[in-house]
């Protein structure tokens, strides 16, 4: 039975007038708003992750700014904040069975993973990786820029996601320490910005930024990852090197890429993982969709559109992967990240 009701949190980018996140509540049958209740006390919260023990939110500043990771739990009442080693954190992820986080820093390059306790307060560091060097595009890559790290399904692997250097990093997670197992390499001026796996940890889809490209990797059976296949990822459209999101459907059939140069979103068929195939399009009613995020049961697709301050629902036809636009949910500052309850 599909819900009656959605609900969900809105990371933001903070400015003199505003600082927080949001949650709100939207009715499915009477499109409206329910309720809508705004986080304050944390700056620039652009990234956010939901477990059943409550909400994780990144400070987007550079460490002497004060860049800090906070738990907080319902109703929105912060439990603790941890001091981050890095500049301008830009993601958070939870592993599968929620006892680790990572965080990763787009300013220094760098990528930390901290251990939690069983309630879900954040504990201690049990590792951060720092990476050197510089890519081939002149201007977006002069130096390192973590921009996500993912915690691989059905295993103890993280992989950190770095668009400066055009690289994908594996490591293996023990109880008492970490090895780095691999460096993938992707294009020279692909700038890899996030990436999503299939349930079984078998393949990842990469979204590059830079050259806006979708690229697959399939791990072999002696455990080391491999690039497999890569093709445009807004293919009718003119590039802007402005790739932002990626999400897969619940039901593992259809990725979704947001295109914030061309304000839209593409979607894949991806029944054959090696050859996602291109479906088509939609516009965003809006400008620059830096996040989407898909409703469990898959039937809701909602847009945060940046530069335009809006927040958008899609309904989506899950036998095509069709989205199609249902409402304008509502306009508030600067909208970055959405997460489903």
């Amino acid at each position: 039975m599909s819900p009656t009701s959605l609900s969900l949190c809105i990371g933001q980018y903070s400015d003199d007038a505003y600082s927080g996140f949001s949650h709100i509540a939207f009715n499915l049958e009477t499109m409206a708003l329910t309720s809508q209740h705004n986080v304050s006390g944390i700056n620039n919260p652009s990234y956010l992750a939901h477990t059943d023990r409550g909400w994780y939110a990144i400070s987007e500043q550079s460490q002497q700014e004060g860049a800090a990771l906070y738990f907080l739990r319902d109703p929105f009442e912060e439990v603790c904040r941890q001091p981050l080693e890095g500049d301008h954190p830009c993601h958070v992820a939870i592993s599968e069975c929620q006892t680790r986080l990572g965080v990763a820093h787009y300013g220094s390059g760098s990528f930390e993973v901290y251990t939690l306790a069983p309630t879900g307060e954040i504990r201690q560091r049990q590792a951060r990786f720092q990476n050197e060097g510089q890519g081939h595009h002149s201007t977006r890559q002069r130096g390192p820029h973590g921009h996500q790290i993912v915690f691989v399904p059905q295993s103890n692997q993280v992989m950190t996601v770095d668009l400066g250097l055009d690289t994908l990093n594996f490591y293996q997670l023990n109880k008492d320490s970490v090895t780095q197992q691999q460096t993938l390499k992707l294009p020279a001026g692909s700038g890899p910005r996030h990436a999503v796996f299939s349930n079984d940890g078998q393949f990842g889809f990469i979204l590059c930024e830079l050259d806006e490209t979708l690229g697959v990797i399939e791990k072999q059976t002696n455990g080391r990852w491999q690039l497999t296949s890569i093709q445009p990822a807004f293919p009718t459209h003119s590039k802007g090197e402005a790739a932002g999101a990626i999400k897969l459907s619940s039901d593992q059939r259809y990725i979704y890429l947001s295109g914030r140069h061309q304000s839209i979103i593409s979607w894949f068929d991806i029944t054959s993982p090696n050859s996602p195939n291109y479906q088509g399009f939609v516009e965003t009613a809006g400008s620059f969709p830096r996040d989407i995020t898909l409703s469990k049961d898959g039937h809701w697709l909602v847009v945060a559109n940046q530069n335009s301050n809006n927040l958008v629902l899609f309904s989506v036809d899950k036998k095509t992967g069709q989205p199609t636009l249902a409402k304008v949910m509502l306009t508030l500052p600067k909208p970055v990240c959405v997460v489903f309850d």
